[in-house]
């Protein structure tokens, strides 16, 4: 699926995981998790730093509207499929060349998500935040953890409609 101009993919998926969150309807019947990308570029270095540069320069531009810039904590998530040009330390490193001197390094505990997808001689990134409280854009999960409470608060488990009568010494 892609997104001609007007329409922001990333908004996009964030809209339809909370959606997803708060009904805990997946509308997708095959669609388990969606990866937002808000360019492309083709595999080498150059064109990565410019494309991250202009993926930064618009979520900066977008985050300095809402107030002055403020000091944040970003990961970088790499995912390499059928790739074997670049290693993920060349990746990583060239992306976090392109983020603003406000933004530190956190593995654990970060604000900003920075996606990049690799697969063949394609990059794919994209900025997101909460990636973790939505577990990872996985549609599936969401339902499930917002489904699997209502479950088991009507008293049913795993296995429905099955009651069986346990003597006083567990035997059936």
């Amino acid at each position: 699926m892609s997104c001609k101009p007007p329409v922001d993919p990333v908004k996009l998926v964030m809209k339809h995981v909370e959606n997803v969150q708060e009904t805990g309807v997946t509308r997708t019947k095959y669609t388990h998790r969606l990866t937002p990308v808000s360019g492309t570029c083709v595999a080498n270095l150059p064109e990565l730093y410019s494309l991250c540069r202009r993926t930064v320069t618009a979520y900066c531009a977008q985050e300095n509207t809402e107030g002055s810039p403020k000091a944040r904590k970003y990961k970088v998530e790499l995912r390499v499929r059928n790739h074997n040009t670049l290693t993920r330390m060349e990746i990583i490193q060239e992306v976090a060349k392109c983020m603003p001197s406000n933004y530190t390094v956190d593995l654990d505990d970060p604000d900003v998500f920075v996606l990049v997808e690799v697969f063949k001689s394609t990059f794919g990134v994209s900025i997101v935040e909460d990636y973790y409280r939505f577990q990872k854009f996985n549609v599936m999960e969401l339902a499930n953890a917002h489904n699997e409470p209502e479950r088991f608060e009507k008293g049913a488990g795993r296995v429905q409609d099955k009651k069986q009568d346990v003597n006083d010494n567990g035997t059936v």
